[in-house]
């Protein structure tokens, strides 16, 4: 008897690993098809492993459904995915659950039960819900209002290398929340995201460097970041390199540059383009204006 017991238990364990090495398969068969962009064979591979249970394919398919990538757009059909994989423990799974509720996209908005899926993700270690979660503590949303918490989840996420925690990181030094106030330090940081290709640090680093916040006064330095996020289609980095032009700060007076980067920012900011096109009346010619304008409408950002 003890034989044959022995002998199922075999029997059924070898089953299991065949049924989990299918699963991997179609798992990998699927990821290729995806980034191969063939979404109906992603689509048809990740099903498979995720009715059979595989948590990953289960993610995957939300990743179809939520994008319209191989089916129709399905933001409730996407977040059922997710939960599952949710619930087998997949941490990215875990904090897009909880981006649905921090959002209220296809459930009840619920900020607290969004940071409880965020934690569950922090804790495996996922740097963007370490970064979502401290952004909940920074706000008070879903969870008391506390900077010093903030400030840990950020230093964790940071510690990974995610640009956008240590951008927030460095808010925090430059505001002294949660930590001592040290604008060299979130200017430290600030570089540092920038350093990475976050835009958004672009911009802070050039705006340090421009008023010689934490670091001394540079308008050269401020110029060339300013630039950098400029060119990648940053639209307050685009007003304020065209102030620059106007003014000559860090750079030569140059009023048709001005004019570009004041027509770039200005279809993100139009009011904020005013300023830049009362400046440059009268400075430029109407021909001067037109190459301008198409220069313009030729322009694609540097990168995406």
């Amino acid at each position: 008897m003890k034989l044959i017991i022995h002998g199922l238990a075999a029997v059924w364990l070898a089953i299991g690993v065949l049924a989990a090495d299918v699963a991997r398969a179609d798992l990998n068969a699927g990821i290729e098809a995806y980034e191969r962009r063939n979404f109906k064979s992603a689509l048809r591979h990740f099903k498979q492993a995720a009715e059979g249970g595989d948590m990953a394919a289960q993610y995957w398919m939300g990743r179809l459904y939520d994008g319209g990538y191989g089916v129709q757009v399905d933001a409730e059909g996407a977040f059922e995915w997710f939960r599952m994989a949710a619930d087998g423990g997949h941490a990215e799974a875990q904090r897009i659950v909880g981006i649905y509720y921090d959002e209220g996209k296809a459930v009840d908005q619920d900020p607290s039960t969004a940071a409880h899926w965020y934690q569950l993700a922090a804790r495996q270690g996922n740097a963007k819900a370490q970064r979502n979660l401290a952004g909940l503590y920074a706000r008070g949303r879903g969870v008391p209002r506390d900077d010093g918490q903030a400030v840990q989840w950020l230093r964790l996420a940071s510690a990974q290398g995610n640009s956008k925690a240590v951008r927030n990181l460095a808010y925090h030094y430059y505001f002294g929340r949660g930590v001592p106030q040290d604008r060299r330090e979130a200017a430290r940081l600030f570089e540092q995201a920038a350093s990475d290709g976050l835009d958004s640090a672009r911009y802070n680093i050039a705006f340090v460097f421009y008023h010689g916040d934490g670091v001394d006064k540079d308008l050269e330095r401020a110029a060339y970041h300013f630039g950098s996020a400029a060119n990648n289609g940053d639209a307050n980095s685009q007003l304020f390199l065209s102030r620059m032009y106007i003014l000559g700060e860090g750079v030569e007076p140059d009023f048709e540059k001005a004019f570009f980067w004041a027509a770039l920012g200005s279809v993100q900011k139009p009011r904020l383009a005013e300023w830049h096109f009362d400046q440059l009346r009268g400075k430029l010619t109407e021909a001067q204006r037109e190459k301008v304008r198409a220069q313009v409408r030729n322009w694609h950002p540097a990168e995406g």
